[in-house]
């Protein structure tokens, strides 16, 4: 039998060696780029990275990302005002991607002289802060045209909502309560998420004068006369339902108690101004103006 010479027998190991390799990449149908380990900061951002089809990559996330449900599996690193390096430097991630809200800023700085790509997203209560975020992302993700497809969806369907809500004549007076079962009732005024989301759906918020989120008074609270009240679920759970609310000898006595115009909406799809803004706008339209149809409009 004749042996092939020792150069060909590199040369052919060499081939079947690259051969593999190609086999593999191909196989696995992913480029280095594209295997990252994200760690995603803010519900947000989660939901972005999500509709970006780009979830596969997020090895941890903080612990207002929970939507979708799958991501409830991943490591949690903690709060996003309240993070700590070790818990975030413990996943090894190739780069993470954060909420302006993320904090404090120490943890921020300290993250970023590891080396470890940082990349802080625009703020924003607003359409045009929402489509920055997702610009922001799709070019961190190589996901521009996803990016784009994505944005081209939201904005057409906010049109959807102007449209319908073009029609509105009267807007209703709107109470947002963030907490309520310590005594010391929270609403929320201007500069802040609810009040956006009450004045994108044509409601008037009765503290649009104050700033932030304040501690009022229940007899406060009665005197403004909303005409709905708007709570998270476990907010109003914890107050002990909509039949607490009606019994309450304060809050009771207010429009919305007795027309049971009392709003229970999740936390994250409410105030979240992530890729299902619109959705949550045309919901709360739908619940300010009864018969609208606002929900049904971006749905066709």
């Amino acid at each position: 039998m004749k042996i092939p010479h020792q150069k060909n027998i590199l040369k052919i190991t060499g081939r079947a060696l690259a051969s593999a390799a190609l086999l593999l990449i191909v196989g696995c149908g992913e480029t280095s780029q594209e295997s990252k380990g994200v760690i995603s900061i803010g519900g947000d951002i989660t939901e972005i990275i999500y509709a970006l089809g780009k979830i596969d990559q997020v090895i941890g996330r903080d612990t207002t990302s929970f939507h979708p449900e799958s991501v409830t599996s991943l490591p949690d690193v903690g709060y996003v005002r309240q993070l700590g390096a070790e818990g975030l430097l413990s996943l090894s991630p190739d780069l993470i991607i954060a909420s302006s809200e993320t904090g404090p800023p120490e943890v921020v700085e300290q993250i970023r002289q590891t080396g470890i790509p940082f990349v802080l997203t625009q703020d924003g209560f607003n359409l045009a802060g929402l489509l920055k975020r997702i610009d922001t992302i799709g070019k961190t993700l190589d996901a521009e045209s996803e990016a784009q497809r994505l944005s081209q969806n939201i904005i057409a369907k906010m049109q959807k909502i102007d449209e319908k809500l073009a029609a509105v004549s009267r807007k209703p007076r709107v109470l947002f309560l963030m907490s309520a079962s310590d005594g010391s009732p929270m609403a929320a005024g201007k500069d802040t998420a609810a009040d956006a989301i009450i004045n994108l759906a044509k409601g008037e918020n009765i503290f649009e004068s104050e700033s932030g989120y304040k501690a009022y008074s229940y007899e406060a609270l009665a005197d403004a006369r909303p005409d709905v009240i708007m709570m998270m679920e476990h907010s109003l759970a914890s107050f002990g339902g909509i039949e607490a609310i009606q019994a309450h000898p304060a809050l009771g006595m207010t429009p919305a108690a007795r027309s049971g115009n009392i709003l229970s909406i999740d936390g994250l799809f409410l105030l979240g101004f992530g890729p299902r803004l619109p959705e949550a706008i045309a919901y709360v339209a739908d619940r300010f103006h009864e018969g609208l149809g606002v929900t049904i409009s971006i749905e066709e």
